[in-house]
């Protein structure tokens, strides 16, 4: 019997069908970094409850003082809108946070509609740019924090 989670990424998994050959996404450090540049409250990330306090912890670290809104619940989860006006704080030339940044950053440039359920590639990646939409498969690392989201969201 499958799950309603599983049953979810089966569904994705059709949607995005893989192709035999094809390149895997890296994130072209030393592209302008558009991910890391928020300039309308839309494009700034829906963070988690925990992920709230992991972030709020490494800016003590670094002196930084960040800002979160609530943003609503989804399934009981509370979620907040992590207010960034401009550059990322973490951001350094590269991420200095990479391995405790939050899901929406890590599945970046796989875009969750939280009111639609739908996915998307966001445009505003210069990988995507170049290389045009490919399939979910293109993107295992995104794919793989896009499960945990989906997981945690009970969606």
């Amino acid at each position: 019997m499958i799950d309603k989670e599983n049953l979810y990424l089966c569904k994705l998994s059709m949607v995005f069908k893989p192709s035999q050959d094809f390149a895997v996404f890296t994130c072209p450090i030393g592209c302008p970094s558009d991910c890391c540049k928020f300039e309308g409250f839309e494009d700034m990330p829906v963070v988690l409850e925990d992920e709230v306090r992991t972030l709020t912890q490494e800016a003590g670290r670094i002196g930084v003082k960040l800002r979160f809104e609530p943003y609503g619940e989804h399934n009981g989860v509370k979620l907040y809108k992590w207010v960034i006006e401009g550059w990322c704080p973490f951001f350094k030339g590269k991420c200095t946070i990479h391995e405790k940044k939050p899901l929406s950053c890590r599945m970046y440039p796989l875009v969750l509609n939280l009111k639609t359920g739908d996915i998307y590639l966001s445009e505003k990646c210069l990988w995507v740019r170049l290389n045009g939409p490919k399939p979910l498969d293109h993107f295992p690392a995104e794919k793989e924090a896009l499960k945990k989201l989906v997981i945690k969201l009970r969606l």
